[in-house]
């Protein structure tokens, strides 16, 4: 009775120590299998590079560069038909606010109208007739700088009242004669050729932009 309690006892502890070392043996595998997977997980890879060869050319390209809006005078009606219309010849709208006619000594200054690319607005100055071009804003009152002889005469867009200096005129024409008032105000500003002027009569109507923005005599037409 007493062997066979031994060897029960001998028995259990054998199997014991066999189950532990079984259990330490997959503990340490499974301790291992984890580490080579956090290992494959977390590998760090660089990031590729783009190379560019010593004779390659980079092309860049240019930025957009808005002109904003542009005023200029595109026709002016003559005697009777006294008027001045004004496009914005930019790439944006834009006001009429701010901008002032001037033949000299007379001044006028626009309300806020604004213009889309390409539109106009046309303003009486004065004479018996305002009849605006069917494609034109019509402004209402009157700028009080005319009327225009159709034998001589000119007319300064501005912006700003500063109509003695060259940084301030934007548009500008005379006709029938030159060494008006604010030429060389013009022909300072690059916009107008010393002694030019657009040939009229005392018949002509009208005198109308056939090139925009026009920056020489050549660039109008007069008409009946």
């Amino acid at each position: 009775m007493g062997k066979l309690a031994r060897s029960t006892v001998l028995i259990l502890v054998v199997a014991a120590c066999g189950g532990s070392t079984t259990e330490s043996t997959s503990t340490t595998a499974s301790s291992v299998t984890t580490a080579e997977a956090a290992a494959a997980t977390t590998t760090v890879r660089p990031a590729p590079t783009t190379s560019v060869a010593p004779d390659a050319t980079i092309t860049t390209a240019a930025p957009v560069v808005s002109s904003g809006a542009k005023f200029a005078i595109t026709m002016v009606s003559l005697g009777v038909l006294g008027q001045v219309v004004v496009q914005n010849v930019g790439d944006e709208p834009g006001s009429l606010a701010g901008h002032w006619l001037c033949q000299r000594p007379s001044y006028y200054e626009f309300p806020d109208v604004e213009l889309q690319p390409g539109e106009s607005a046309a303003v009486s100055v004065g004479g018996d007739i305002f009849v605006a071009p069917p494609d034109a804003i019509s402004i209402e009152g009157v700028a009080a700088i005319g009327p225009f002889d159709p034998g001589s005469g000119e007319v300064g867009l501005y912006l700003g009242n500063a109509f003695s200096n060259s940084d301030a005129i934007l548009s500008y024409v005379e006709w029938g004669s030159s060494g008006h008032g604010r030429s060389e105000v013009a022909v300072g500003a690059g916009i107008w050729p010393e002694g030019g002027f657009v040939p009229s009569t005392a018949d002509t109507g009208a005198i109308l932009a056939t090139v925009i923005p026009s920056t020489d005599p050549s660039h109008w037409t007069s008409g009946g």
